[in-house]
């Protein structure tokens, strides 16, 4: 079986995604949709990627969400769950986590929550069930 993840956060954290993204390529895993580079859209452009973004949560293994995410993240994590993926949650401390109130969402028995200030790649991994940790062909360190 070869990982394949999906990563959602808000806009203005690509790039925190991104060094998330490349440790789990450098793994292994793949991307299954890379929504950082389409700086340049428009409102034109917004049916195409949502059905684009909706495609990539469908592809995955594992949708893994930073927080606090944009106005997208929610929603990815609800289409997830309708899906029965594997969510990896990472907040940097609880008060983000339940800020303005918990959302129950984030309680769900898909969701594995990860509160740390820095994500650690290997702490995703391990939240991961073991059908899908581990990929064939994954490079190790």
């Amino acid at each position: 079986m070869t990982g394949r993840f999906y990563l959602s956060t808000r806009k203005d954290r690509s790039e925190e995604g991104a060094c998330v993204s490349r440790a789990l390529v450098d793994r292994g895993w793949e991307c299954t949709f890379d929504w950082t580079s389409l700086n340049d859209s428009t409102a034109r452009d917004f049916p195409r990627i949502a059905g684009l973004e909706i495609g990539g949560v469908r592809q995955a293994d594992v949708v893994i969400v930073l927080l606090p995410g944009g106005f997208g993240t929610h929603v990815e994590i609800g289409a997830a769950i309708a899906l029965e993926k594997t969510i990896i949650l990472h907040s940097p401390s609880q008060a983000i986590l339940d800020t303005p109130y918990p959302c129950v969402f984030h309680y769900h028995r898909l969701v594995k929550i990860l509160v740390s200030e820095q994500i650690d790649i290997e702490a995703v991994l391990n939240a991961l069930p073991p059908e899908i940790r581990a990929p064939i062909g994954a490079k190790t360190l």
